[in-house]
This record gives structure tokens, C-alpha cells and sequence, in this order.
């Protein structure tokens, strides 16, 4: 029987769709499916909720073991609980590399467009060697759909918090800012107001918009990562051995769908 990926959402999801089914397949004799045809198999099914996945990961963190049933699983939630990722980080690891042609699909370039991008998981743990686009310091901002349901991080938030990096830190050189192109104004008078900051601190300032997966190896490999409150943010972080310092929003978790805002152990909450 299988843990069957179910595409929905794009990358940031994708992967914790992955490392969710990863975990179960660890500690069952389950196979991983990667979800074509939208990762329905004809065999009998049932649909694995977020509240099933927290239900197995207490399971797992109390080191009880886990028996599902012969039925195919369908990995149609979130799975944003980062408790039990970071409990299984090195099993995760481990096998992720030992499956080198496990893929994950997201459902579009812009969200439900329909351009399916489809991603082995060992490269997304694995930047190529000759990813060059390298930054001490990364700064993921997330405006786009989150300013339209009032997600995104007020930008004095932002700045206070740039402050703090550059006098505690004593920074000199540069920031790189990993966004997706400004497409309104809002979004750029935002953006306007954190460069006016950096320029009055003398702050060397590179902004990339490129595709999700050169911006994410942009931020898995940078040495400070400021993480906006995204997914894709989130496992860069976490997939990354590069960062030496993450800082996460602190938001106020809501119910039990979304318990993850400490990708990794060297987090700050800001």
C-alpha cells in the first residue's frame, strides 16, 4: 500500500506534503507515491486530515508506533506542524537521499493557475554546486495574496527588526531582499520604505525576483535568514545547513491547522 502525494498548493506546501509522507512511509512499510493524476489511485483510499497527521505525530513523539491500515493514504492536508519534522530532521535527510527521484508537484506558478512545476525533493535538499547567487543575509518578504487577506507583516516590524540585525550583528555590507516582482503600489512604496532605510544605514541593498526555485536556494543558503510567515520560507530554513540564524515572525497560532513557526533550533522570534 501507499502514502500517495496529493498536489495542492505550490512549493512551500509541496514539501511539507513530502516530509509529512516521509515520516509515515519511515515508520510504516508503506511506499511514497508522487501524485500524479493529482495523486488518485484507483485502489481503495482514504483522505489523511491535519488532525489525523497530529493525532500520528503524538503518537510518534511518545515513541509509540504507529499501525495504518491496508488502505492507500491520500496526503491531501497542510501538515504545517513543525514539532515532528524537527524530531525526524535526520531521518528525514537520510531519506530523501536515499530516494533521489522522489517528486513533488505544486498546482501552478501563481496559486490553482494550473502550470503544475514539477521538483525532485533530493534537489531541493541538495543546492547545486554551482548555485552562485549566495548572501549573508536574506530577507524573504511575502506581500502579494497575503496583503489581500491582511497576512503580510507591517513594515515597521520589518524595520525595527533590521535595526536590531544591523547593530547587534554590526553589518557593513549588504542585504539581499528575495521577493516576487511589486505589481502594485502598495507594494512598492513597502518595499520603497524598507530600501530608505537601508540607505540611510549606508546598507548595500540587492533585491532578486526569480523563479521560486533559484529564491529559495537564495534564502537556504544564506547565513541570516529573516523568514516572512510563508511555507516556502519556513523550509528553506529548515532544509538548509547553511543559516546560522533564523528569524520567524511570531504570529498567534489559531487552532490545528498551522503549529509550525520554528523551523530550526537557532530560531528567533520576531
Amino acid at each position: 500500500m501507499s502514502i500517495n502525494f496529493v498536489i495542492r498548493g505550490r512549493l512551500g506546501n509541496a514539501i511539507y506534503r513530502y516530509m509529512a509522507s516521509a515520516i509515515l512511509c519511515i515508520n510504516t512499510n508503506k511506499e511514497y507515491s508522487s501524485g500524479h493524476n493529482n495523486g488518485y489511485n484507483p485502489n481503495p483510499n482514504i483522505q489523511l486530515s491535519d488532525d489525523n497527521f497530529l493525532e500520528i505525530s503524538q503518537y510518534l513523539s511518545e515513541n509509540k508506533s504507529i499501525n495504518l491500515d491496508s488502505k492507500n493514504l491520500m496526503m491531501s492536508g497542510f501538515y504545517q506542524h513543525d514539532s515532528i519534522y524537527k524530531m525526524f530532521r535526520t531521518e528525514i535527510f537520510n531519506y530523501i537521499n536515499s530516494n533521489k527521484n522522489h517528486l513533488i508537484i505544486t498546482d501552478g506558478v501563481n496559486a490553482g493557475d494550473g502550470n503544475n512545476e514539477t521538483f525532485k525533493m533530493y534537489d531541493i535538499l541538495n543546492t547545486p554546486t554551482n548555485f552562485n547567487k549566495k548572501y549573508n543575509i536574506v530577507l524573504h518578504l511575502r506581500l502579494e495574496d497575503f496583503v489581500t487577506h491582511n497576512l503580510y507583516l507591517p513594515v515597521d516590524r520589518i524595520i525595527t527588526l533590521l535595526n536590531k540585525i544591523i547593530i547587534t550583528d554590526n553589518i557593513s555590507d549588504n542585504i539581499c531582499i528575495v521577493c516576487k516582482k511589486t505589481t502594485t503600489d502598495f507594494e512598492e512604496n513597502y518595499i520603497k520604505s524598507i530600501l530608505h532605510f537601508l540607505n540611510e544605514k549606508n546598507i548595500d541593498i540587492m533585491i532578486e525576483n526569480n523563479d521560486v526555485i533559484t529564491d529559495y536556494y537564495i534564502m537556504k543558503e544564506a547565513e541570516i535568514l529573516v523568514c516572512s510567515k510563508s511555507t516556502l520560507s519556513w523550509a528553506a530554513a529548515f532544509l538548509s545547513d547553511k543559516n546560522k540564524v533564523c528569524y520567524f515572525p511570531d504570529y498567534t497560532i489559531t487552532g490545528s491547522n498551522q503549529t509550525c513557526k520554528s523551523p530550526t533550533t537557532n530560531t528567533i522570534l520576531y
